[in-house]
């Protein structure tokens, strides 16, 4: 039978057949049951780890993104249990102290990766696949890499699932710049991608980038689907049919993985090579500025009145150029101040154009008249049509386009519009008009 997402593999040679056998029904003592009390000596601290136990083949080693874990992440941990996989669903944030966020990752030590892996091991004797997601990956990596210089002849890694990784570090470069963990990454790697997802525009990259230094990389799209999407509390109904189906994915992938061969001696760094995690957040107080000003992408999208709006008619002015979609929190929660920005710097010349991504008329009117009341220009790109020549790296995604037409500053990640720090930066493109 089709399988209804369209596989990609690349470089997945079946060179050793080691089969993966889901239990059909676990034993009646251990099914459908978490171990929530457990904590694990690991990176220096006690983690917990809710155990999902089950006589299987495999441990999956589930690390969460800068979102925490959510009940979407036990409920998927219990459709995995039940097809007959064991999850240890780890809490580092809890363990190290540290705020469920994306910035909280540079402060994680990577050793509490490689002690759980060691754990997990010890305690069911099977091998452990890492899973891991969103900005967790560069630490997880990282981590990784430290797991298999510490253990080169271990063969009891299975490999490593990613959803959505977020490798690039956020520099706005003429290629994507990737993370310098991702060069020493040599372990088999499968890549679960949702499509409606900012990611998917660096998948390309990355995968190129694992297979360069030696990992065998399996790709699955999920169709029309965003990041999260199985613990979004504004899931759409495809998401939620979805959710219902994903535990399917992740063993289907971990039946991939255990076909190639578990040992991997880790690939040797160069001396310059900085591992420190530094994961991209968008919580700068100030915009990144350009190297040297570049000329805008062209960007022509109508209004929510049909009218027409072009870049080139705000030469003159300057301009924030921010993508956005009605589902993203951040995106949300800077509107107000972006819309404060406005009314201050208006009658210096300064102008928003927020570009919506993906979503229909109706929807965003509703949204903008409902939630936000917001006064500045929105316009619709239903298609995400503008991502051929402006890249949005996250939601939402922004740029400030000087008085000449050049970007001069970005930001992927939300921010509060109003901090000086950016206010400021702003004034200054406003009075070069003046010098």
């Amino acid at each position: 039978m089709t399988r209804p997402i369209t596989a990609v593999l690349l470089a997945m040679l079946p060179l050793v057949w080691t089969p993966f056998t889901a239990v059909a029904q676990a034993p009646a003592d251990t099914a459908g049951a978490v171990d929530a009390s457990a904590a694990i000596e690991a990176g220096g601290t006690e983690v917990p780890i809710e155990r999902y136990r089950v006589a299987g083949d495999a441990v999956l080693l589930w690390f969460p993104s800068e979102h925490g874990v959510q009940d979407g992440h036990r409920e998927q941990a219990l459709a995995l249990q039940a097809s007959g996989v064991e999850v240890w669903l780890a809490d580092p944030f809890t363990g190290h102290f540290l705020p469920e966020a994306a910035s909280s990752f540079d402060d994680m030590p990577t050793a509490t990766v490689a002690e759980l892996i060691e754990a997990a091991h010890a305690d069911t004797g099977r091998p452990v696949f890492a899973f891991g997601h969103d900005r967790a990956l560069p630490w997880l990596l990282t981590g990784l890499y430290q797991w298999q210089q510490a253990h080169p002849g271990a063969d009891h890694l299975g490999g490593l699932l990613m959803a959505s990784p977020f490798l690039h570090t956020g520099a706005d470069t003429e290629a994507t710049e990737l993370q310098p963990i991702v060069g020493l990454t040599n372990l088999p790697v499968y890549i679960l991608q949702p499509e409606q997802s900012p990611q998917r525009q660096q998948l390309g990259r990355v995968r190129a980038g694992l297979a360069e230094s030696g990992s065998a990389v399996g790709v699955r799209l999920l169709a029309d689907i965003r990041d999260r999407f199985f613990f979004r509390p504004d899931a759409t109904e495809g998401e939620r049919l979805a959710s219902e189906t994903f535990h399917r994915e992740i063993v289907f992938g971990m039946e991939l993985l255990s076909r190639l061969p578990r040992q991997r001696m880790p690939a040797v760094a160069d001396a310059d090579t900085d591992l420190a995690v530094r994961t991209p957040s968008g919580t700068d107080a100030q915009l990144n500025a350009l190297e040297e000003p570049v000329v805008a992408p062209p960007l022509k999208r109508s209004d929510l009145e049909g009218n027409i709006h072009r870049l080139e008619d705000y030469r003159g002015e300057v301009v924030l150029i921010n993508f956005w979609a009605s589902w993203c929190p951040p995106c949300v929660h800077e509107m107000p101040s972006m819309q404060l920005l406005e009314d201050e710097l208006r009658d210096e010349g300064f102008r928003i154009l927020a570009v919506n991504l993906g979503e229909d008329e109706d929807t965003i009117g509703r949204f903008i008249e409902d939630e936000v009341q917001t006064e500045f220009t929105i316009l619709l790109d239903p298609d995400q049509d503008s991502l051929e020549d402006w890249r949005a790296m996250a939601y939402p995604t922004s740029y400030v386009v000087d008085r000449e037409g050049r970007l001069r500053y970005y930001l992927f990640g939300a921010i509060e519009w109003t901090e000086p720090g950016v206010i400021g930066q702003i004034r200054e493109l406003l009075e070069e008009d003046d010098s």
